[in-house]
């Protein structure tokens, strides 16, 4: 099935694109060599879970639609896990298909020259770092720098470099470096003998190596930068597209939240509060329908002993060992009665399989990356490793990790957070429990903790300071956090119904025109910029574009998908993608090309006037726990919970005025809330009002605002959610300080509050009052 990008990767993949265009329009552009302009390169940087690589393909997908000629796109990371898993996702049938549609996606071992000459189609090889780092090429073992007399006494890799087609032209070279934090100077040198035209990489950790400094200098000498900005606020000539993370949570890609615990106890302690809240996690995701159950990992150290840090004998029978990995898994078995046909163990343990070997159902994968495709595959839910773990591995159903830190282990939290932090299913869930990253770390002695606590809440504060992140040093302190409803509260689920788009969907696709036939509309010139450089007078080289009369051919199908999921992801999965006029091939600066950009502008516009909310009174929504600061609780009377923390100071106002009316309500958290979808185009695809309140047979979602945030919202989410008998079921109110104007939205006074609610005709009204007790009971409509 392939994947809707979401908003703000397609916002990545465009600036990237006009980036590109920025620099090969731009007479300024620096030039390393005759014929070879100084390559355009850009950095991606977004935190792990947020898509990398659909933003990269999709980049990939735009730049080729820039370039003169089919490029040839070298894609390379540095396992070998990583490399097979891009492959399955880009090739036919894998999620990511649809933004590369058109690209012969292949193995770099299977482009031959007759690939390279083949201009007609665009070409992604994909490979492993270790298949070209080679210091000597020819005298070397590689395959890819071998000369062989079948092809012409050329290696793959001269063609590549040389990349002419059957005319003769030299193609366009693209090269992708996914998880870029692994790029060395040596292999930049090999990279830059190929003369790429551009060079995307990609890192949630970015680091830039020497040599491709040289590279970055040339073109901050011309007037790039590699300041990043803020949000959708980033420089035009900028070298680094960073995705902010607050779009990446607000999406339900990663985990909302960060708990960690500290256990300056014995292991079996851990474990045991570990797999409790593991048990009552799985429930959940059983009840609420979830699609996956949850994982958990145990990092530990391997070849060792656990009671004195002597190596450990594979000699000694397994009932007698203490290597942390078989401490871990006989507990796990034995104590907790976990069946071991769940359980991997992914390390380098040393074992003596003849004279001592493990019991039944003991699962060894020891062979690093050969292994990995295998594990991989596996039914396995606890998975036990040291660091070792391939970078391939990234199953957003894993919630919990152990960490052993004991006996001054090396291993830092931090580190592992990225194998916690991906959200199952990309959505975020109605129990806090399953949007939560748990962490249970054993420590040799309490004060340690501290330190752990604040290097991971530096991370977190610099890479997703969206997440909320807490800590307790007292495992009793962390199951007192936890505050479960007093009574069993129930709101309708809400729900796009886009049955009624279906038709007018269809009615403006019947509209647009048969390209597949046509060849007028379909053509569009391209340009081609080239260095000339005379020999041996020592002149500059002279700059000229070349105008051509075709740009590069994209499939219509690829048009309009790709500007519907920039604008509202959720339209394009209500098209019916099957119709031959989006098979038709059009070259992307064509009036064929302009015209499908606007008919998918229609598209979104038909599919948001036409669907609709609708409620789901059969599987309601039911309020769940609260994660809080127990010493940070302010109680409440009339609460679904005993009391909640963390509060700002206009929700703490806003909240005792709730409670002092009676009426029955609750603190909805953005951690697995109560939330409502929005019909509106943007990033933003869910509302998750502040408070929920029951009057009589309404449910009325409060939601105090900030100034800043009013003149977007008082449009998006004031809502009157109606069931189909045309009553009203759900209300939406927003409250905001001061006292404001409507029509056009704007401040007056700051005395007071204003509450916002949407009158009979859809439009937003306000009125003011003196205190937020008034404004409370106007918005409750009391």
């Amino acid at each position: 099935m392939n994947i809707e990008l979401l908003p703000y990767q397609a916002r990545a993949a465009d600036q990237i694109a006009r980036r590109y265009a920025t620099l090969t329009t731009d007479p300024e552009r620096p030039w390393e060599k005759q014929n070879w302009a100084t390559p355009f390169y850009q950095a991606l940087s977004a935190l792990t879970g947020s898509g990398k690589t659909a933003i990269l393909a999709d980049a990939v997908a735009q730049l080729r639609t820039q370039m003169v000629g089919e490029p040839i796109v070298l894609w390379i990371s540095k396992a070998k896990a990583v490399v097979e898993q891009t492959f399955a996702n880009l090739s036919s049938g894998g999620k990511y298909r649809g933004l590369v549609e058109g690209f012969l996606v292949e193995q770099m071992s299977n482009i031959d020259e007759s690939r390279v000459r083949d201009g007609s189609q665009p070409v992604i090889a994909l490979t492993t770092v270790g298949a070209f780092n080679q210091e000597k090429r020819g005298e070397g073992s590689l395959k890819v720098h071998k000369v062989t007399r079948d092809s012409g006494e050329a290696s793959l890799w001269h063609r590549l470099r040389e990349r002419k087609d059957a005319d003769g032209n030299r193609r366009p070279l693209l090269i992708v470096y996914d998880e870029a934090q692994n790029l060395a100077d040596q292999q930049v040198d090999l990279l830059f003998e190929l003369e790429p035209d551009a060079i995307l990489v990609a890192s949630a950790t970015m680091k830039t190596p020497g040599k491709l400094g040289r590279i970055i200098d040339r073109l901050t000498y011309a007037g790039w930068t590699d300041a990043v900005g803020d949000g959708e606020d980033q420089p035009e000539r900028g070298l680094v597209t960073a995705v902010p993370s607050g779009a990446v949570v607000e999406a339900g890609l990663v985990k909302r939240q960060v708990v960690l615990g500290g256990y300056a106890t014995e292991m079996e302690t851990a474990l045991n509060d570990m797999m409790a809240e593991f048990r009552a996690t799985t429930e959940k995701a059983i009840d609420l329908s979830a699609g996956f159950l949850p994982k958990a990992i145990y990092v530990c150290r391997t070849n060792i002993n656990a009671e004195d840090g002597s190596t450990d004998m594979p000699t000694k029978p397994f009932r007698e060992r203490k290597a942390p990995p078989i401490l871990i898994w006989r507990h796990l078995v034995e104590q907790l009665g976990v069946d071991p046909t769940e359980i991997a163990v992914y390390c380098d343990l040393k074992l003596d399989r003849k004279y001592n070997p493990p019991p039944p159902g003991f699962v060894l994968f020891s062979g690093g990356e050969d292994d990995f495709a295998a594990f991989s595959e596996g039914p396995y839910r606890h998975i036990i490793f040291n660091l070792s773990l391939q970078e391939g591995w990234d199953d957003p159903a894993c919630a919990f990790a152990y960490i052993d830190k004991s006996m001054g282990s090396a291993i830092q939290a931090e580190q592992v957070i990225g194998r916690v932090l991906r959200q199952p299913g990309a959505r975020h869930y109605p129990d806090p429990d399953l949007n939560t990253a748990n962490f249970y770390i054993r420590i040799d002695n309490r004060q340690e903790f501290p330190r752990i606590l604040e290097a991971v809440r530096r991370k977190v504060a610099a890479e997703m300071p969206e997440v909320k992140l807490e800590g307790f040093s007292d495992p009793r302190e962390r199951s007192r956090a936890r505050l479960e409803p007093k009574s069993v509260l129930t709101i309708p689920e809400i729900h796009i119904d886009a049955d009624d788009a279906v038709g007018p969907l269809q009615e403006v696709i019947s509209l647009i025109p048969d390209y597949t036939r046509d060849a007028v509309n379909v053509v569009g010139p391209g340009e081609l910029t080239r260095a000339r450089q005379r020999v041996g007078d020592g002149s500059a080289a002279e700059i000229v574009t070349e105008q051509r009369e075709h740009s590069n051919r994209v499939v219509a199908r690829w048009v309009v998908r790709r500007a519907m999921q920039a604008s509202y992801p959720e339209a394009a999965k209500t098209v019916d993608w099957a119709d031959p006029r989006f098979e038709a091939l059009v070259e992307i600066t064509s009036r064929a090309a302009a015209d499908l950009r606007d008919r998918a502008e229609r598209l979104v516009d038909t599919f948001i006037d036409n669907a609709d909310l609708t409620f789901e009174d059969s599987n309601p929504y039911t309020v769940a726990s609260v994660l809080t600061k127990p010493d940070k609780v302010e109680p409440f009377l009339n609460a679904g919970h005993k009391g909640y923390s963390d509060l700002s100071d206009i929700e703490m106002e806003c909240a005792k005025a709730i409670d002092a009316l009676g009426l029955t309500w609750v603190r909805n958290p953005s951690n697995g809330g109560y939330s409502i979808p929005l019909l509106e185009k943007g990033g933003s695809r869910r509302f998750y009002p502040d408070f929920v309140v029951w009057k009589d047979d309404l449910v009325y979602a409060l939601d105090p605002k900030g100034k800043h945030l009013i003149k977007n919202d008082a449009s998006v989410k004031l809502m009157s959610i109606r069931d189909e008998t045309g009553k009203e079921r759900v209300l939406v109110r927003l409250i905001t300080e001061g006292k404001w104007k409507y029509d056009p939205i704007r401040e007056g006074t700051r005395d007071g509050f204003s509450v916002w609610r949407i009158n009979a005709a859809g439009k937003p009204r306000c009125t003011h009052h003196d205190t937020m007790e008034a404004a409370v009971r106007k918005a409750l409509d009391l």
